[in-house]
């Protein structure tokens, strides 16, 4: 296995490339699903991106609420929790398997 290493530009470009314009033959295993707009985050495998990619989604939920502080408070802390137990949830699966 090569390894290859990215900056954090090229990995949010890379995976704002995936979540934009998905790859229709994709296999949806790799992705989590927001409870609140049903869009689809692929699954990466760094825990450090994969937040990045979550609050990523999480920014988007509160610039749509930034007229109601409460209920984009609320539903940010919801969007979160959902997305990272989706994470936590397929990370064992994989490693059960």
């Amino acid at each position: 296995m090569i390894g290859l290493t990215f900056d954090e530009d090229r990995l949010k470009e890379i995976y704002d490339k995936v979540v934009e314009e998905p790859n229709e033959n994709s296999c949806k295993k790799g992705f989590i699903k927001c409870p609140e707009c049903d869009e689809e985050i692929l699954l990466i495998p760094t825990l450090r991106v994969m937040n990045c990619a979550i609050e990523n989604h999480v920014h988007k939920h509160k610039e749509q609420l930034k007229d109601n502080p409460i209920i984009e408070h609320r539903t940010a802390i919801a969007v979160r929790l959902a997305l990272f137990s989706q994470v936590l949830q397929k990370a064992c699966k994989i490693q059960l398997s």
